[in-house]
């Protein structure tokens, strides 16, 4: 059979088949617990037992199931998470995908020392997510060292994004909700719904919707920003994302706000922000992160300012 979109589609053998509808049961029990969600998920996955009626993992997720690729891939990243834990001789294991999720973007064994730690000072003995998270910030806040510029980045924050990134922004988001990192001047350029200036405090506010986020690159505040982009688009307040930031591979906060993204563009060369009265270009090139269930149109429209790519 040929698809159009994704060329010549493979049939499941029949205990591909047979494999694929027992996962599936599994899923549908659901419920019952999430490692074993996840990890049925995640083996659909790495075998493409979707391949026959889907294009994509993204596509099955959310014909199959209502989720998106972001959740699906929650899922399967808590799971993964408490099948390291199995490997220790911890009693308590995470009951919750919120008391695993926090681990997910560490190392498999600072996943173990974390979650010894937290089992070990949960207050009364209950170990919630928040006491999770709390460990994991204290457990992974670096040594003092100097640090990449980029890393403590405490320049000028008021410069704007130019308007090519907007429109594309738009186009692919649809529209753009809120800005929770802007100005008077900024929104002249980027027209959102509704803004949140530095007297605002967007970190304070509720964020919703389709977000674009072109934050203050001093710190702490790219990392305050980025980290409550994450937990907005985690809870589900905000359904699509697009960020501009420095490309700061090696940061926390980077890693954290590309560990929720479905696509990522590297501009070939650096954006020239502007103020009122100068337009200048940073020393650090830039990432624009995208948060969202379309990467594919993200990546069309961002092509043409550099390299754009999928993240899985």
């Amino acid at each position: 059979m040929v698809d159009g979109l994704f060329g010549v589609i493979e049939a499941l053998t029949v205990p591909e088949l047979n494999r694929r509808t027992e996962l599936e049961t599994t899923i549908e029990r659901g419920l019952q617990t999430f490692v074993d969600v996840g990890l049925a998920l995640m083996e659909i996955r790495d075998t493409r037992l979707y391949r026959a009626d889907y294009g994509t993992f993204e596509d099955y997720c959310r014909e199959r199931w209502g989720w998106t690729r972001q959740r699906a891939n929650q899922l399967i990243a808590s799971a993964d998470v408490v099948s390291n834990l199995e490997m220790t001789t911890i009693v308590v294991k995470p009951s919750t995908e919120s008391q695993a999720r926090p681990l997910a973007p560490l190392s498999p064994d600072l996943q173990r020392d974390v979650w010894r730690e937290a089992v070990d000072t949960a207050p009364n003995g209950k170990v919630t997510a928040a006491h999770v998270q709390g460990v994991v910030d204290r457990m992974t806040q670096p040594e003092p060292r100097p640090m990449a510029h980029v890393g403590q980045n405490s320049g000028e924050s008021e410069w704007y994004t130019p308007q090519p990134f907007i429109e594309a922004a738009r186009l692919v988001m649809g529209a753009i909700d809120l800005d929770p990192a802007s100005s008077d001047i900024a929104n002249t350029v980027v027209d959102a719904a509704a803004y949140f200036t530095a007297q605002d405090d967007g970190l304070s506010q509720n964020w919703y919707g389709r977000v674009w986020m072109n934050p203050p690159y001093a710190q702490p505040l790219v990392s305050q920003f980025c980290a409550k982009l994450r937990d907005e688009y985690d809870a589900g307040d905000v359904n699509s994302a697009i960020v501009l930031v420095n490309n700061a591979t090696e940061t926390a906060w980077f890693q954290r706000i590309i560990g929720a993204a479905s696509a990522v563009c590297f501009p070939l060369a650096r954006v020239k922000f502007w103020a009122p009265d100068r337009v200048a270009a940073p020393l650090q090139g830039q990432a624009v992160v995208y948060l969202g269930d379309n990467p594919a149109l993200f990546i069309r429209e961002f092509a043409t300012f550099g390299w754009c790519a999928r993240v899985v």
